[in-house]
């Protein structure tokens, strides 16, 4: 091709693309920019509908997530409707300050150590030689920021009690719903029949015949050569029970007139612990928690 025709051939496709294409260089575009948005650390008190993350949760009192790697997401949701769970803590710190695990465990306190405290309640009472810790049937996860967050350099970790397995109706916060009567039937801990050790519990909301209340570590004699503890007897051991059981239901008949059955479950193994537990009489069924059940009716069905 003549070097003269491709030269206009070219100046024409210049040509039209300068006409076709606007020239926006320089041009001033409406609006101003704004900064990405990095979300906050979820407020305690709030609900969660979800925990997620690339792998499982780590829960109980030993969970520990990496000071810089990834830990599992919670999703908060409005506190209306069924969710499976509150936020019951927020830790914010600069991973660069947090060296030792010792260092980790006095920034992130045990998530499980603060369960009691957040319901308000204390952990174990002592009745009758019988160290007795009340019976709920929780988990609790620790949670951090997701990946898009964690790279925007969010470090805050949240402790979050959920119900094991269930979701439940919210009718009020989580926090000292021990002393107000509305912890959710789901943080109960029932059994279908009888107290089952080591076995598998059932959701409190289906019919059931037995709910722990409390576990109980027995003293026992000790070798010392100058002090001798005397084990405790059974019926101690039963007064100690249904004290707790009192305690546990607020109410001052734990039997409820004779519609519940207070009894001490013992291990068949001679280990030095027992459960306390209320059990439905005759052939109806429980069909809810009992815990905090003050005056209202006894769940049977």
């Amino acid at each position: 091709m003549d070097r003269r025709i491709a030269g206009v051939l070219l100046l024409v496709v210049a040509l039209v693309a300068t006409l076709a294409v606007p020239d926006v260089v320089g041009r001033s575009l409406a609006g101003a920019p704004s900064p990405e948005q990095i979300a906050a650390p979820p407020a305690v008190g709030s609900c969660v509908g979800a925990i997620t993350g690339s792998g499982p949760a780590r829960t109980g009192a030993d969970a520990r997530p990496s000071v810089t790697g990834s830990q599992p997401v919670a999703t908060v949701v409005p506190c209306t409707g069924r969710v499976m769970g509150e936020i019951i803590s927020v830790t914010v710190a600069n991973p660069r300050q947090v060296v030792t695990l010792q260092e980790y465990d006095e920034v992130h306190p045990s998530c499980r150590s603060q369960v009691e405290t957040y319901l308000g309640t204390t952990a174990t009472t002592t009745l009758s030689g019988v160290q007795w810790s009340r019976s709920i049937y929780v988990d609790v996860a620790t949670v951090g920021p997701d990946g898009h967050d964690r790279a925007a350099g969010r470090t805050w970790t949240a402790c979050v009690m959920t119900a094991v397995d269930q979701t439940y109706p919210v009718t009020a916060s989580l926090k000292s719903s021990w002393t107000t009567r509305s912890l959710p039937d789901a943080y109960g801990l029932c059994w279908f029949d009888d107290v089952v050790q080591l076995g598998e519990p059932v959701a409190c909301t289906s019919p059931h015949r037995t709910q722990q209340l409390g576990y109980g570590l027995v003293s026992s004699p000790t070798d010392s050569g100058t002090s001798i503890v005397s084990a405790v007897g059974y019926d101690a051991i039963l007064a100690g029970c249904r004290t707790l059981a009192a305690s546990v239901m607020d109410a001052a008949d734990p039997t409820r007139g004779g519609s519940l059955d207070v009894r001490v479950v013992v291990s068949r193994s001679g280990a030095p612990y027992v459960q306390c537990a209320v059990s439905a009489t005759g052939s109806k069924k429980l069909t809810g928690s009992v815990i905090g059940l003050g005056t209202k009716p006894v769940p049977l069905g």
